[in-house]
């Protein structure tokens, strides 16, 4: 028995490389990474289970200092910065261009009254009496919405 030669095995790993390389490339293609925000906001929490519409939203980020961006779509590159005093106007002009628009507002959750008091001032004035108040799922990380509907016969 001690002349007995051990006999090693080979296993080929071509084919493992070639699936590991398939599964990242079909990652990568599919998968979409979030663009950054324009603002920085901290949502606040809450139970709701609204999501965000997909297409046809114009999205205003209201900072904690009251600083104002829009963007058309979720996941536009290019947003606007905008004073409080202009705001029914642009989305008077954005609506106009595309009448099934809807409004969603992702404000941090330190924003001073007086400023959100000013945003809700500037949206009925534009007639935008139903908006998305964006929040984060109290618990977990999935962002929803709050529909708020202000007045009789909103968009």
């Amino acid at each position: 028995m001690a002349g007995k030669k051990r006999i090693g095995i080979a296993i080929d790993m071509t084919p493992f490389v070639d699936i590991a390389f398939l599964l990242l490339i079909f990652f990568m293609t599919t998968s979409s990474f979030k663009p950054p925000e324009p603002i920085a906001v901290r949502l606040p929490a809450s139970h709701s289970e609204f999501k965000v519409p997909e297409s046809d939203v114009l999205v205003l980020y209201v900072a904690e200092d009251g600083t104002l961006a829009i963007q058309e779509g979720l996941s536009a590159q290019q947003s606007d910065f905008i004073e409080v005093k202009d705001l029914p106007t642009y989305v008077i002009n954005k609506r106009a261009r595309n009448p099934r628009l809807r409004m969603a507002i992702r404000a941090d959750k330190n924003v001073p009254y007086g400023v959100m008091a000013d945003v809700l001032k500037g949206m009925q004035i534009s007639n935008t009496l139903r908006f998305n108040l964006v929040t984060e799922l109290e618990g977990g990380g999935m962002f929803e919405t709050v529909e708020i509907e202000t007045g009789a016969g909103g968009h």
